[in-house]
């Protein structure tokens, strides 16, 4: 053989590797799913029936419209076009739905930018239901277990046609939001499909961050209870409870408190938090835990003529932030206790930890059943330091 046949005849050998990836989709022909919403289709509180093990969920899909993104605006105002479109596919799985999705839309359907998922309250209240949803999400390799999950207090769907203001798209202005827990301590900090997940396989009670629509508005305050044995829902908590949780569980990251020393308004801003618990497990028919949290930050506001620079009025403060703090644990102690009877709190974990032994032995009734956690004793400390009085020492006098 010549060596110019060789040759011909090793390229055209060679080339069959070179085919390229057979599934490679141009970025121009991907349609980029950022945000899904899960509702139940047509059904109520009310037209629920217990007894039905499946349901029919109605999704809503928004698409990124890249065109719009250069409005410069959410597309809402002078007939420019919106950044975003979104597509509502009803099924009885969300396999199904993510079929369904080819054959209304032009561009194949693309989740691995995937940000947020909303999933209404009366699709959360559902036995098993939550986990169902999630099942896929988790299983598909498309998607990323950085997913936010939220739970929407009425359907989930309208949520995702606010008007974005300043951001273009609805979902990106959620997005920010729920980022603003550092801000404010009724916000719960984001909670991601892989962590929950972790919940779901433990069987572990968990709580997910809350929102609520109120016409073009949104409020990310509070956050959705779910029970570890069933995955349900069995309630909301308010920002009040929110905030205690937060303290709690060491996730605060920023907010004030407000208290009164000698009869005048003071306004704690706390800079930083970490919290510890300590348990107690000899009588598993009255385990203890005790909380400490501890706080460092600065007078934010102070609406009388404090003397700051006086060691005797900074502890006079000092005693009466401990105090609020106390007093917000301790009702968000009784709330997850009393009401809730669940542990989303995490102590379960904490006992875990400490006796291995006593958990094993008792974990099947924690938080049903017999109902361990209920029946423990909780207490709280607050240890907190003023850094400083702010930027002056004093303010008007009276």
């Amino acid at each position: 053989m010549s060596r110019c046949k060789f040759y011909i005849t090793f390229l055209g050998a060679f080339s069959i590797f070179l085919t390229g990836c057979w599934d490679y989709v141009e970025i121009e022909d991907r349609g980029f799913v950022i945000g899904i919403a899960i509702d139940l289709a047509g059904k109520t509180d009310g037209e629920l029936d217990a007894s039905k093990k499946e349901y029919r969920y109605k999704g809503t899909y928004q698409f990124v419209v890249p065109s719009g993104l250069s409005q410069g605006d959410s597309g809402q105002r002078g007939g420019s076009q919106k950044a975003y479109n979104n597509l509502v596919i009803e099924d009885e799985t969300i396999l199904g739905q993510s079929r369904h999705l080819a054959e209304e839309t032009s561009r194949t359907p693309f989740t691995q930018h995937l940000r947020t998922i909303i999933i209404s309250e009366n699709v959360a209240k559902i036995p098993q239901a939550f986990g169902h949803v999630l099942d896929f999400f988790l299983r598909d390799d498309e998607t990323r277990r950085g997913i936010k999950i939220i739970i929407a207090e009425g359907e989930a769907g309208p949520v995702l046609s606010i008007r974005p203001t300043p951001e273009n798209l609805p979902v990106m202005h959620i997005d920010s939001v729920s980022e603003n827990s550092f801000k404010n301590a009724n916000v719960l900090p984001e909670r991601r499909i892989g962590t929950i997940h972790e919940h779901l396989v433990d069987k572990t009670s968990f709580v997910v961050p809350k929102i609520k629509r109120d016409n073009q508005k949104i409020t990310l305050a509070g956050a959705a209870v779910f029970h570890g044995h069933n995955n349900q829902m069995i309630g909301f908590i308010n920002g009040d409870i929110t905030e205690g949780l937060n303290l709690i569980t060491g996730e605060y990251k920023g907010g004030i408190l407000k208290t009164k020393v000698e009869n005048e308004p003071v306004v704690y801003e706390i800079k930083k938090e970490k919290s510890s618990v300590h348990v107690e497990s000899r009588n598993k028919e009255n385990i203890q835990f005790h909380i400490k949290i501890q706080a460092e930050g600065q007078i934010g506001e102070s609406f009388g003529a404090l003397n700051y620079m006086n060691p005797k009025i900074l502890s006079k403060v000092e005693a009466a932030v401990e105090k609020e703090i106390e007093r917000k644990v301790s009702k968000t102690i009784k709330t997850f206790q009393e009401d809730l009877r669940v542990d989303a709190l995490g102590l379960g974990g904490y006992l875990q930890r400490k006796d291995y032994d006593t958990w094993k032995r008792i974990r099947q009734d924690w938080d049903k059943g017999k109902n361990y956690f209920s029946k423990s004793t909780i207490k709280v400390q607050a240890d907190i330091v003023i850094q400083t009085p702010g930027a002056i020492i004093e303010s008007e006098k009276h």
